[in-house]
């Protein structure tokens, strides 16, 4: 089973006897779903819309998802597909360069760029959505930097008393900025990339040889 059908897959429904779900079918809503939020943002999204453009009946979506939220937050877990299985090779500053860079979503206008100011925008109005959200999507790309973290400390690369969860909230949280202020047409860091931000960051965890 790919990543994107184990998604769509009901949490605690075992699989019947029978042909097995169309995984053609699975990535359409996916698709369909991850568009249409960067369109009109989760809350306007329509469970009817989504059917619609991936080609399926209401019926199909629905026995796949017992609420929107759900579809919203299995859809945007699809974008772990992107995260390494295992961190790169290299220094702990190259690899949290790297792991930034597909936070950021490498360009404006990239699907992650149009996607996640849309969702944060509703973390106030709709906080179960944006709970499931965080813990689904934000938490397995803070956990994968974590780690880039933790083997930095154990290589001596990065002071013994660094806390892990502060330098891992300054290294995403400007970057995640900066890439919401650009997919809005302006730039507060004009020029700068995922290896400025790493650099200013960790300069102040560095050790010193």
């Amino acid at each position: 089973m790919s990543v994107v059908a184990s998604l769509l897959a009901p949490v605690g429904q075992v699989r019947l006897p029978g042909r097995p779900r169309d995984e053609r079918v699975d990535r359409a809503i996916v698709d369909s779903t991850l568009q249409l939020i960067a369109d009109v943002g989760p809350s306007a999204l329509s469970m009817e819309e989504v059917a619609t453009r991936a080609g399926v009946s209401k019926a199909t979506l629905y026995r796949r998802f017992a609420t929107k939220d759900d579809l919203v937050v299995a859809a945007l877990a699809s974008l772990n597909e992107l995260l390494p299985t295992e961190l790169p090779i290299g220094s702990a500053r190259d690899v949290l360069v790297y792991l930034i860079d597909i936070w950021c979503g490498g360009q404006p206008d990239s699907l992650s760029a149009q996607l996640f100011p849309r969702v944060f925008a509703h973390a106030r109005s709709n906080p179960r959505m944006f709970g499931s959200f965080y813990d689904n999507v934000l938490e397995p790309r803070r956990d994968v930097v974590r780690g880039a973290i933790r083997r930095g400390i154990a290589r001596g690369e990065f002071r013994s008393d660094t806390d892990i969860e502060l330098l891992t909230t300054l290294l995403i949280a400007p970057s995640v900025y900066t890439a919401q202020v650009r997919a809005g047409g302006r730039d507060c860091a004009p020029q700068a990339m995922a290896a400025d931000f790493v650099d200013a960051v960790l300069a102040g965890f560095t050790i010193s040889k």
